[in-house]
């Protein structure tokens, strides 16, 4: 690769999250644009992904939608670690002359979504959760189940 800049441009659907096996992407439409500044010693990388992935509701069940938009930049430097510990730094051997960005787009895309994923609430404030599948678990959760098992702990009276 010559020096100076260059762009390249991917289009990341289910196939790549296979690969990866990740199990918490159900369908992705994402766009990757990536800019590459190849300089003599490093290589500076500027990552735009925008698209859409569907998830699954923590609090339904249901499919939702979440749009990703994340700018990134990663610097690649040739030779051995300066032992500084940068996230955004990456080191490349001497002799190395490939290098596999898909694992830093995958990471990029899962640290993106929340930890807690569920449908956004409507503009007046409630939820759009699936809300016969939240009747149905909320009609679970009040059932009560006697285990016989612990009603001897039960009776236990603690002194104070």
């Amino acid at each position: 690769m010559s020096e100076g800049q260059h762009e390249y441009k991917f289009h990341v659907q289910d196939a790549f999250f296979d690969a990866m096996e990740s199990e918490d992407i159900h369908h992705a439409d994402v766009q990757v644009k990536l800019d590459l500044d190849k300089q003599s010693r490093m290589m500076i990388l500027d990552f735009k992904i925008q698209g859409n992935l569907v998830l699954t509701c923590d609090r339904c069940l249901d499919d939702m939608n979440f749009p990703l938009d994340i700018d990134y930049q990663l610097i690649v430097k040739y030779g051995k670690d300066d032992g500084k510990g940068d996230v955004n730094i990456f080191y490349l051997g001497d002799d190395d002359y490939q290098l596999d960005i898909s694992l830093m787009i995958y990471e990029n895309i899962l640290l993106a979504i929340p930890i807690k994923k569920v449908h956004p609430d409507d503009k007046d404030g409630n939820s759009t959760c699936n809300q016969e599948q939240i009747a149905l678990i909320e009609d679970y959760s009040k059932r009560t189940v006697n285990d016989s098992r612990w009603d001897a702990l039960k009776n236990i009276k603690f002194e104070d």
